[in-house]
């Protein structure tokens, strides 16, 4: 049986979904970010409401290179809007190929109206190493234990 992104979402160290605010100046998200050690937040708008995504790609392309001021810039501003997202029952391999084709490295998981979390690339790649049935899984497991074959 194939493993679905919702029990990705449910291994996690952590259930609490990290956002800042659109109003957000993008260093309240990099501080966020850092702090948290993650590569993305979320931005939500005044209902609650998933607005976008900010990204430490973001953060390169539409701050840095593009010489605006992480303290004077808004969130809100140099976010991406379209953000990725699957349901819970996708499969991991699934999501892995939807990111692979669209060089993404974050997908919401959602369902209607109900976040259930934010997975990474190497929150998928985690569960595939560490719970997956196939021969490569199998093989990376015996090589970070010492077991030889």
């Amino acid at each position: 049986m194939q493993d679905t992104v919702a029990t990705v979402v449910e291994r996690k160290d952590s259930d609490e979904l990290i956002s800042v605010q659109a109003g957000a100046m993008v260093a309240e998200a990099v501080a966020v970010m850092a702090e948290r050690r993650i590569g993305a937040v979320l931005v939500m708008n005044e209902d609650g409401l998933v607005s976008g995504i900010f990204t430490e790609r973001d953060l390169l392309t539409r701050v840095v290179h593009a010489g605006r001021d992480p303290q004077t810039t808004a969130i809100s501003l140099v976010m991406t809007r379209d953000v990725r997202f699957v349901s819970p029952g996708t499969t991991v391999e699934a999501a892995l190929s939807l990111m692979t084709l669209n060089r993404h490295r974050h997908l919401l998981v959602i369902d209607g109206p109900r976040v259930h979390g934010l997975v990474s690339i190497g929150d998928l790649v985690r569960q595939m190493i560490e719970h997956g049935e196939g021969r490569f899984e199998a093989a990376v497991r015996d090589a970070a234990t010492g077991a030889s074959g």
